[in-house]
C-alpha cells in the first residue's frame, strides 16, 4: 500500500541516525529505546493540521503521471529517482495440520538530496518482517544506507535484500524465487514462491491514484497468484506450509495532503481463485476515498470505483494504545460479493519506528477465503 509517504523527511532522518550509530550497546539501546517512544508517541498517531504544511520532495524527483506504461521485467526494479518504494510480499499459509500462519516481508526504499557518495549514499533502506502463527506474533525492523552492498536491489537475477533477509529469483522475472529471513534468533524462514499468472496494474494501468486529487498518486501493480510452499523454523519445532502470497510493488514522490489521517488496506484470496485489492484513505474534512481492484477467477482484471465499494465497520477492538477497526463488512453490489472480514488472531501489531498493524484476515460471506488487512493513522 502507500505507506509512510506523509514522514518521509522524518524517516530519512532516523534513518540515518540508525545506520550511523555506535556499535556501543548501550548507546544503541538508548537509541531504541528513544525511537520506540517516537513512534508509538508521534509517529504512529500523528495528526498533521492544515496548518501545518509538510515538506516535498526535491524538486529534481521524479513525479508520478498518468500515462506511463508499466512494463516487466523493467520495473520490477528500483526507481531512485523517486522518494520513496517499496517491495512487498505478504502470504496466507497452512501446516500439514491445517493451522494458519500469516507473514509479511518488506523492502523500503526511501531517497535523500545528499551528496552521493559510498558513504553518503541518498539511497535508504528499510525493512519489515513478521510472522503470525493464529496466537502469537513476531517482527523485526532493520535499517541500511545505498551502496555499501548490505542492502538493495539487483536484476539479472532480481535480488531484492537487506543483510540476510533475501528475496532472490532465477531470473529477472521475479518467479520463480526464494525467500529467506530470520526474526531475532527465534524464527527462520525459507519459501519457495512460482506463479503463471500475469501482473496486475492498479487503477488507471498502474497509476494509482490515493486521492480524488490525482496528484496525490503512486505507480502500483501486484501480483496476486503466488503459490508457495517451505519450511518455517519456530520455537516448537519445524513446519512444513503451503498457501498463496501477494507481491505489490509501488513507488512514488507525492505525498499525501496534510488532512489525510491514514488508510486502510485490504488483499484477498478467494477460495474460488479471485483476488480482490481494496484501499481506504481517511480525511479529516472529506468522505472516505475508496479504490479497489478484483481479479475474477476467470483472469479477468476489474478497476473498482468509489461508488462500487460500500465498506462499514463491524467491529472495533483494543490492540496496543488504540481501538482498530478489525472486523469489516464488504459489499460490491455489481460483482455479487458481500463479505465479513476478521483477523486471523488480534495481536498482529508491527512495533516499529513507525508501527501499524498489519495481519492475516479470515473472509466469511457470499465468499470465502483468507487475506491481509493493514491498518495505520489510528
Amino acid at each position: 500500500m502507500f505507506k509512510f509517504l506523509a514522514k518521509y523527511l522524518l524517516l530519512l532522518l532516523l534513518i540515518t541516525a540508525v545506520v550511523a550509530c555506535s556499535k556501543n550497546p548501550d548507546e544503541e539501546q538508548q537509541k531504541s529505546a528513544m525511537f520506540s517512544g517516537l513512534s508509538r508517541s508521534s509517529l504512529g498517531q500523528q495528526r498533521v493540521t492544515k496548518n501545518e504544511v509538510p515538506k516535498t520532495p526535491n524538486k529534481t524527483m521524479a513525479k508520478v503521471i498518468p500515462g506511463y506504461k508499466i512494463t516487466f521485467p523493467h520495473d520490477h526494479s528500483s526507481h531512485p529517482n523517486f522518494a520513496v518504494e517499496w517491495w512487498y510480499i505478504t502470504a496466507n499459509l497452512t501446516d500439514t495440520q491445517n493451522n494458519p500462519y500469516a507473514l509479511q516481508w518488506t523492502l523500503f526504499r526511501f531517497a535523500s538530496d545528499t551528496q552521493n557518495t559510498p558513504w553518503s549514499n541518498a539511497q535508504q533502506y528499510m525493512g519489515h518482517v513478521a510472522l503470525r502463527d493464529g496466537k502469537q506474533a513476531w517482527f523485526e525492523e532493520r535499517f541500511a544506507r545505498g551502496g555499501v552492498g548490505n542492502a538493495g536491489i539487483s536484476t539479472e537475477p532480481f535480488n531484492a535484500f537487506i543483510d540476510d533477509w533475501q528475496w532472490l529469483a532465477q531470473s529477472s522475472k521475479l518467479f520463480p524465487s526464494t525467500l529467506e529471513f530470520t526474526i531475532d534468533s527465534q524464527i527462520k524462514v525459507n519459501l519457495d514462491l512460482a506463479t503463471d499468472r500475469p501482473f496486475v496494474k492498479h487503477g488507471e494501468l498502474g497509476f494509482s491514484r490515493k486521492l480524488r486529487d490525482s496528484n496525490q498518486a503512486s505507480y502500483y501493480y501486484s501480483q496476486p497468484h503466488i503459490q508457495v510452499s517451505g519450511e518455517l523454523q519456530l520455537p516448537r519445532g519445524i513446519v512444513q506450509v503451503t498457501g498463496n502470497a501477494w507481491f505489490d510493488h509501488e513507488w512514488s514522490s507525492q505525498y499525501l495532503t496534510p488532512l489525510a489521517q491514514g488508510w486502510d488496506w485490504f488483499s484477498i484470496h478467494f477460495d474460488d481463485g479471485a483476488k480482490l485489492m481494496l484501499f481506504n484513505m481517511r480525511h479529516q474534512q472529506a468522505e472516505d476515498y475508496w479504490s479497489g481492484t478484483l481479479v475474477t477467477k476467470s483472469g479477468k482484471v476489474i478497476p473498482l470505483a468509489e461508488s462500487e465499494i460500500r465498506a462499514k465497520v463491524i467491529k472495533r477492538t483494543k490492540v496496543e494504545q488504540g481501538l482498530l477497526p478489525l472486523n469489516w463488512s464488504i459489499q460490491l453490489p455489481k460483482q455479487q460479493i458481500d463479505i465479513q472480514i476478521a483477523p486471523m488472531q488480534t495481536k498482529q501489531w508491527n512495533p516499529g519506528i513507525f508501527s501499524y498493524y498489519e495481519g492475516g484476515t479470515v473472509i466469511s460471506g457470499s465468499h470465502s477465503g483468507v487475506g491481509f488487512i493493514e491498518l495505520t493513522g489510528y
